[in-house]
């Protein structure tokens, strides 16, 4: 791939001192000194060198040669195209490529002090789910890039390269079962708790008549779900109602997600609560969300009598199990916690082609990248999770090279009825504030590997018979055992299925198809710091990377991945400016990733570092 940010190559360096050496210890009357080289430019292509100095009279040197011209920046990176633009204050969500072709795009959030109207007269000042048709994006061909929007009409809609934007529903457009599109309703079925502007991960699945069920995320605190059925040219829409999570106790924040390839979506959970404690802590700046789980329960506010669970959240979710997904009435959709892929701030789950190996990002400062494997395919009801311990190229630390060695540490295997029994144990009142301590995390750590972790100069003992901290204290058993704990806002991990499942099934392992990417979104802080496994530099860290996992079979027989690759690098970034402080020609804080049949990658933002939010396509250079 070509790099973001360049260098003076340092053989051209060592020439240049080593001839200007040479020339300053020859005789009098020799040439002058050549010139010295030019500046390098500024990110994007290297300065010119500076031309040798005129001949000096005898004795004397010659003048330096001019500085070099400075890079050009504001370049599109090789592959790169944009391909639709966001409305003002809006974030791009819910990539979904649908069997057809279509495209599946939300616009999450934004600006209520929209006015402009789309050809369809559609106003985009609240939450938005939508669809981009007349194109089919599975047989997409060669596309003219979009230019950035610069006028106020063209900044405060939708506006796409190909095809048409279609929106499907609306914040607070009415439902069929008398609530409005983003009520999250209580687990009584009926109190409206609040409207939210959210809408996240989607998945379309057949109605078994020609249409399609659109299920939709609604990232919120508690969160809920919502369920349309669409014709099959989307012209026809039938918004039916939010879905019923009661019986796993609600859900949390569902941001992003996947279809399953047994044809069920699979919504994660996107938990705030690096430390389970601050579940019972007023003083916690995410209390607010504890508490409106409680009010989701109906337990009392002033904290007085039972609260929530803090082991009910942080899971991916699977919704339509035992085939409900596309015959159930919305309000009977069967769903389920697997709660084996471990518990954190889920981004999203991708199920490999053996149907065993399941790969999870986690979204936050200092998290890890997670593995579950299944005993059986397509049974996730037992199995193991693992933990990638991360090996950064020798002497490498510019993110456009540095790629990341992965090797997989086990940290438990269970099945989801002793785990579910396990939680179940930290049911009961605020007061009594029950939860794994991090003293016992280490513990148990340390009796499963037999070392002092913590140096306090014995081996601990652990009273759990489980692996309990490994699937409701992931991150933190997972760094225990010695993972590693420092990406950055990690985002969307995702593969084409259909290519993966034809690499596998048809033995074509060395075929370009076989890749899985994930976003970045920054790779500052914990990335970019001198402690740990990873040291990037973070000079344009809050711009985020996407990167590329070449896809192989392990020594269990089943799908892997042993590196991270940086496939495409965000920046340059430009703390000075007010507005837009990631190039407007590069990608600013990925966040979804969909990969198209052709190998393609579209790339959705969740940026305040771009005034309007861009879904990017990128043809890989490397592939």
């Amino acid at each position: 791939m070509i790099s973001t940010f360049k260098k003076k190559p340092l053989a051209l360096l060592i020439s240049t001192i080593l001839v200007s050496s040479t020339l300053a210890l020859s005789s009098c009357g020799d040439d002058g000194d050549n010139g010295v080289d030019g500046t390098d430019g500024a990110p994007g292509q290297d300065g010119t060198d500076g031309v040798d100095g005129a001949d000096g009279a005898p004795g004397q040197d010659g003048v330096d040669g001019t500085d070099g011209a400075d890079g050009i920046i504001n370049y599109i990176p090789q592959g790169l195209k944009r391909l639709a633009t966001a409305p003002l204050g809006a974030e791009f969500t819910g990539m979904f490529l649908n069997t057809d072709g279509a495209l599946f795009l939300n616009t999450q959030h934004p600006s209520s002090s929209n006015t402009a109207a789309d050809a369809d007269g559609k106003v985009f000042n609240k939450g938005t789910v939508g669809v981009i048709t007349g194109i089919n994006f599975n047989t997409l061909g060669d596309m003219a890039a979009m230019d950035m929007p610069i006028i106020t009409a063209d900044k405060e809609v939708v506006k796409t390269a190909v095809g048409t934007y279609k929106v499907l529903v609306q914040q607070t457009d009415a439902l069929a079962d008398g609530h409005t599109m983003g009520d999250i309703l209580a687990a009584d079925g009926t109190t409206v708790i609040k409207n939210s502007n959210d809408p996240d991960f989607n998945a379309a699945v057949s109605d078994g008549t020609g249409g399609y069920y659109l299920y939709t995320n609604w990232e919120d605190r508690p969160g809920s779900m919502s369920r349309i059925q669409m014709s099959a040219d989307y012209n026809t829409v039938t918004a039916e109602g939010m879905l019923d999570f009661s019986a796993v106790d609600g859900t949390w924040v569902n941001c992003f997600g996947t279809l399953s390839p047994w044809g069920t979506p699979l919504s994660a959970e996107e938990l705030y609560f690096d430390n389970t404690a601050d579940w019972f802590d007023p003083a916690y700046t995410y209390f607010s969300n504890a508490e409106a789980i409680a009010e989701y329960k109906g337990y009392p506010l002033d904290r007085s009598g039972n609260w929530g669970n803090p082991y009910d959240y942080g899971y991916i979710v699977e919704v339509g199990v035992n085939g409900t997904v596309a015959t159930a009435n919305e309000a009977n959709v069967e769903v389920n916690k697997l709660e084996l892929m471990g518990r954190f701030s889920h981004e999203n789950p991708v199920v490999m082609p053996d149907q065993r190996t399941v790969f999870l990002s986690d979204d936050g400062t200092g998290v890890v990248f997670f593995k579950f494997v299944a005993d059986v395919a397509g049974d996730m009801s037992a199995g193991k999770l693992y933990g990638a311990k991360i090996t950064q190229a020798s002497g490498i630390k510019d993110p456009a090279e540095a790629a990341l060695g992965i090797e997989w540490i086990e940290l438990g295997s269970g099945t989801e009825a002793a785990i579910e029994t396990a939680i179940a144990e930290y049911d009961g009142t605020f007061a009594e504030a029950k939860y794994i301590t991090d003293q016992q995390i280490n513990d148990w750590a340390e009796a499963k590997t037999g070392t002092d972790i913590d140096g306090n100069g014995s081996v601990g003992t652990t009273t759990f018979t489980d692996n309990r901290p490994a699937f409701l204290e992931s991150r933190k058993a997972a760094v225990a055992l010695g993972a590693t704990g420092e990406f950055r806002k990690m985002e969307g991990v995702n593969i084409n299925y259909g290519l993966a499942n034809t690499w596998w099934n048809a033995g074509a392992a060395d075929g370009t198809q076989a890749y899985m990417y994930m976003a970045m979104s920054s790779f500052d802080a914990t990335m970019a710091d001198d402690a740990g496994d990873i040291q990037l530099d973070g000079t344009h860290g809050k711009c985020g990377v996407v990167y590329r996992m070449k896809l192989m079979k392990n020594a269990d027989g089943l799908v892997d991945v042993n590196t991270m690759v940086p496939a495409i690098v965000g920046g340059p970034y430009y703390g000075d400016r007010s507005v837009n402080e990631c190039s407007v020609n590069n990608i600013s804080n990925p966040d979804n990733l969909v990969i198209l049949d052709d190998g393609r990658v579209l790339i959705g933002e969740d940026t305040g570092n771009h005034e309007n939010n861009v879904v990017w396509l990128f043809d890989d250079p490397a592939i």
